[in-house]
């Protein structure tokens, strides 16, 4: 993960130099827009950044890019929400060290599932998990869909906020 971002900061670095008529910029503003919801769906926070950092020097658009990593980052926490309707169950029955604390963990996130969802994207590993365990501890489609989404929108907001400060003030 630190060479990709190593990647990332070295190719920000050659991208803000470049000038107008470069290739670089000719296609950052068309490609680039694909990689963030599609970074997104997966823990996309560097690339986020990044862009959020690329949005504050002016060659991203801040808005489009918080709707495109809000629609990415929900679409992925969705299909983690559906598939494990069956699929976790399943594995949960299977495995004693599962069966054991899953009881455990559905209850404090169907209590507490509100929180647990808005803020899974920000807890590093729980991203993927807690849409597993909201699907097969019960939690209603509609509810996590809803909180699903405007966890998207406070994740991509506040990332492209934070990086969006630093890049305007890269020179």
């Amino acid at each position: 993960m630190s060479k990709f971002f190593i990647f990332l900061i070295s190719h920000f670095a050659i991208a803000s130099s470049l000038t107008d008529q470069s290739w670089g910029m000719r296609l950052l503003p068309k490609w680039g827009y694909l990689a963030i919801p599609l970074a997104a769906f997966w823990e996309g926070e560097v690339v986020l950044i990044a862009a959020g950092a690329l949005c504050g020097r002016g060659y991203l658009d801040w808005k489009l890019t918080i709707l495109l990593a809000a629609i990415g980052g929900s679409a992925g926490d969705q299909i983690y929400f559906y598939a494990a309707h069956e699929r976790a169950a399943r594995l949960i029955k299977k495995s004693k060290r599962l069966n054991k604390w899953y009881p455990k963990i559905s209850k404090f996130v169907l209590r507490h599932s509100t929180l647990a969802v808005l803020f899974s994207r920000f807890a590093a590993g729980f991203r993927i998990s807690i849409p597993l365990v909201c699907a097969t501890a019960g939690m209603p489609a509609k509810k996590y869909s809803v909180l699903s989404l405007a966890s998207g929108f406070i994740w991509a907001s506040f990332w492209v906020a934070v990086s969006y400060q630093a890049g305007a003030r890269l020179a």
